[in-house]
């Protein structure tokens, strides 16, 4: 049986050899597919608040579902220029 030098003993932590400091700057198809849903979800959420923005008679509940919606409005572009940031990179469909 062969049994680890001391210099090769293991110390019980789990160390990889070529760690990345940062993640590659590549879409995956998978993340792509979180994106988009990611994506829908944000607009779907931004039309509900301008929908119900627009029934609320209290000012104040029609201020915070607009400011709710401009929100959701942000994150869909924040998402929208990731997807974009690499207009070269070809996306599956």
């Amino acid at each position: 049986m062969n049994q680890p030098s001391n210099n090769q003993q293991n110390t019980g932590t789990y160390e990889p050899a070529n760690r990345m400091s940062q993640p590659p700057p590549v879409i995956t198809a998978k993340d792509l597919a979180y994106l988009k849903d990611a994506m829908s979800w944000e607009l779907l959420a931004t039309k509900k608040c301008r929908m119900y923005a627009a029934f609320a008679n209290d000012p104040a509940i029609r201020n915070q579902l607009d400011q709710t919606g401009q929100l959701h409005q942000n994150h869909y572009e924040q998402l929208l220029q990731l997807v974009m940031a690499n207009p070269n990179q070809h996306y599956p469909q």
